[in-house]
């Protein structure tokens, strides 16, 4: 595939999947963006970038185009304890708080890892919970971890990680919460993997709060490391969803 797509073809696109999918390219990440729809015309049969784009613009996306752009378009890369000052504070600080305010009554905690990628995220959460919760098994714990990219999500599903997704991580979670597998990588315990549910959910579309996508009442969002991919207009609204999907004083 080759020939150069005008900046007007990309700017438009660029606005077309900020409103389909809230990412955004800035001008200093046109070539980026040139370069990833390259490979998307390709899996979608197409000679030329070009008439792909017109392809893409002219109708309404459906949830499998959807899927297939975002595969190409998003980025997964995280790892475990990411950031951990944030961990140490919803450790020694925030989950205790929400524990200790459920102690004596219904044992409950809904928490949702937004934008999860491979899945390090919501996994780490659970072992903080596991070791923070001693009958953790009587609790009613919900772990939602949701992502627009279903390759992610299927990696994440798997609990299966190489070295490099422990490579500013503490030694005991690893020796603790995961097992070696023949090929050299790492499998997360069963009882930490039950813990966590997985499902596709697209931050831009109106589907949260609601029962159906089970993110209604929680106590606890996470979303990290996605919002730089969306125009602040973008992240306004779907921080003000997220406000309707917790609890008083989530």
């Amino acid at each position: 595939m080759s020939g150069r797509i005008s900046d007007v073809l990309l700017s438009n696109l660029n606005e077309f999947i900020s409103e389909q999918m809230g990412l955004n390219f800035p001008k200093d990440r046109k070539r980026e963006l040139a370069k990833k729809i390259e490979s998307v015309s390709r899996e979608f049969g197409f000679e030329d970038a070009e008439s792909c784009i017109t392809w893409l613009m002219s109708s309404t996306l459906t949830k499998e185009q959807v899927e297939i752009l975002a595969r190409h378009l998003t980025v997964g890369e995280t790892y475990f304890y990411r950031d951990k000052k944030s961990f140490e504070l919803m450790e020694e600080h925030i989950l205790p708080e929400l524990i200790r305010s459920y102690q004596k009554k219904q044992k409950r905690l809904r928490i949702w890892s937004a934008a999860c990628s491979t899945g390090e995220e919501p996994y780490t959460i659970a072992i903080i919970l596991s070791r923070l919760i001693l009958d953790w098994r009587d609790w009613n714990i919900t772990i939602l971890a949701t992502d627009i990219n279903p390759k992610v999500l299927k990696k994440a599903s798997e609990g299966v990680y190489t070295r490099w997704s422990f490579r500013d991580t503490p030694s005991w979670l690893k020796d603790g919460y995961f097992r070696s597998t023949k090929e050299g990588h790492f499998k997360i315990l069963p009882h930490i993997k039950e813990m966590v549910t997985f499902s596709y959910l697209n931050l831009v579309e109106d589907t949260y709060p609601s029962l159906t996508t089970n993110t209604n009442a929680m106590d606890m969002i996470l979303c990290r490391n996605v919002f730089i991919y969306f125009t602040p207009e973008r992240v306004r609204k779907i921080v003000q969803r997220f406000h309707h999907c917790l609890v008083e004083r989530g």
